[in-house]
């Protein structure tokens, strides 16, 4: 009996680290849960198990799924046979429980001090290519096509990457040795800030958990200290950078990466950034994302908030940003960096996605504009919905106009999945706007948005645009037609724009494809 209760502990011996994120997707894990999972997986068990009983809903579903199809366990089989001996045998327990030969060093509160990184013990091998073609008239070869391609490892936490981006040779590292970290080179970077020392011609869309590549960025060294304080890991350290700074500076990462901050004291300049959500049972779940940059003289950044009632029936996003040639890389090449400041902001509140307002300001130069809305449908089915909306458009400093747009739109929406396809009339002409969001799969999505505008339409539209940098966001435009295709997967990335003005035979045509392949060994 004996044997038989040792054979079933080891065939039920998976600890949660050793779950990949590939297997966790794969098992239907939103991005944002398999995140937490790997994040709390390198954390005491202790906290994985109050992290586990705290899930409610969907996500507790497919943790416990996960948990009993992977047999996981939060202890190694040597532990557990140690704690049934100590609990059999209280006293006569050879091993000291303070100082266990095979336990790893404590803290002053208990907690195990950084060896060595074991969560990814195999090796891997990745390769891959990018592409993009800026197909603009009168701009130069050099800067309408741009490649690179790659080869990294990954072995015990350590990771490498040898890149040729256009003409230029470049690597990358990502050492840790006990509680230090040091990064060196155009890939790798503790902190998660999208714009700092960001390369302008390159971009990264297959960035996510578990992927070896992160955004793109020009040389630059990090050497920090990992400090784990209450079974939380904070990091602090130096840094030199000089496409973000001629003078070193420090920089600090919270746990999670949800907040980070840079500074240089030689030029006052510095950066701050927040990923963070709440969720409670009483007040809903609520996200903020936000960057930004600051030196003496202006500052830029955005700031995306999104929340949902507990019941999922009340839905608000926001996002404010501040646009100018300080915000260090472009979005994507495509989008000319602006030599006058833009600030924007744009708020949008709904009860199921059927009735809501919408309000938006924006600022550059001596162009003001700003305008609000309300929609309410006219039928509603488990088919779709079609939607009114009444729109009012403003715009004064240079020119000063009012438009008042009437909308109808036919919209469908299964959880992450959109259909939205309407017409919009205005005294001078009017326009077509249509979105198509497809999760296909695990971990694959596609989205597709236009905007067609006929007649004369005297104030810019506003056109509702993914970037890289945050989930959502706003753009005016007074282009007569723009069309976005995006395809995203753990592994392929292709974006497709075409936009064109009126009378203008200098249409834009933007395409970025990106691919990723692994191999472990």
């Amino acid at each position: 009996m004996w044997i038989c209760f040792v054979q079933s502990l080891y065939a039920v011996e998976k600890k949660p680290d050793q779950v990949s994120i590939s297997e966790l997707l794969a098992a239907g894990f939103p991005p944002h849960l398999a995140a937490a999972w790997k994040e709390k997986a390198k954390q005491p068990p202790e906290n994985f198990l109050k992290w586990k009983k705290s899930l409610q809903g969907k996500d507790a579903t497919l943790v416990s799924k996960v948990w009993k199809e992977k047999q996981i366990s939060l202890y190694t089989n040597k532990h557990l046979l140690t704690e049934k001996s100590n609990s059999k045998f209280p006293f006569g327990s050879h091993t000291n429980k303070n100082h266990s030969k095979d336990s790893p060093p404590k803290d002053t509160k208990g907690n195990s001090v950084f060896s060595k990184n074991t969560n990814d013990p195999s090796l891997e091998l990745f390769f891959g290519m990018s592409y993009q073609n800026l197909d603009v008239r009168y701009l130069p070869r050099e800067e309408k096509n741009h490649s690179a391609v790659f080869l990294g490892g990954r072995y015990k936490g350590q990771i490498w990457i040898l890149e040729k981006r256009d003409e230029n040779f470049s690597y990358g590292t990502n050492l840790t040795f006990q509680q230090f970290r040091f990064t060196s080179g155009n890939r790798y970077k503790p902190i998660p800030h999208f714009y700092f020392a960001k390369d302008p011609n390159f971009y990264s869309q297959l960035e996510r958990i578990g992927s070896p590549l992160p955004q793109p960025i020009l040389f630059s060294n990090f050497l920090g200290y990992r400090l784990l304080y209450d079974s939380k890991e904070y990091e602090f350290g130096v840094y030199h950078a000089g496409s973000y700074s001629n003078y070193p500076g420090v920089y600090f990462v919270s746990p999670n990466k949800s907040y980070s901050g840079v500074w240089s004291g030689g030029d006052n300049k510095s950066s701050f950034y927040v990923n963070d959500s709440w969720n409670s049972q009483n007040l809903g779940s609520h996200r903020i994302q936000s960057e930004s940059i600051f030196n003496k003289k202006e500052s830029v950044g955005f700031v995306y908030l999104k929340s949902e009632s507990p019941e999922k029936n009340f839905f608000l996003d926001a996002t404010v940003y501040r646009d100018s040639p300080l915000l260090y890389g472009m979005v994507s090449p495509e989008e000319v960096r602006p030599q006058i400041p833009q600030t924007l902001g744009y708020t949008r509140m709904s009860f199921q996605h059927l009735v809501g307002s919408e309000f938006l300001s924006s600022m550059e130069g001596h162009r003001y504009e700003n305008g609000r809305s309300g929609f309410f449908p006219c039928f509603v089915s488990e088919w779709g919905n079609l939607i009114y909306r009444y729109r009012e458009y403003n715009e004064s400093g240079n020119y000063n106009w009012n438009e008042m747009g009437r909308a109808a739109f036919y919209e469908w929406r299964k959880e992450k999945a959109v259909v939205s396809i309407g017409f919009e009339s205005r005294e001078n002409g009017g326009q077509w706007e249509g979105k198509l969001a497809i999760p296909i799969g695990t971990g694959n999505l596609l989205e597709l948005s236009g905007v067609f505008r006929e007649g004369q339409p005297k104030t810019r539209a506003w056109f509702e645009n993914w970037t890289y940098a945050t989930d959502f966001n706003i753009n005016l435009t007074d282009r007569q037609e723009i069309i976005k295709l995006k395809w995203v997967s753990p592994f392929i990335s292709l974006n497709v724009s075409y936009s064109e003005k009126e009378n203008d035979p200098n249409p834009i045509l933007f395409i970025n494809f990106q691919l990723l392949q692994k191999i472990d060994f």
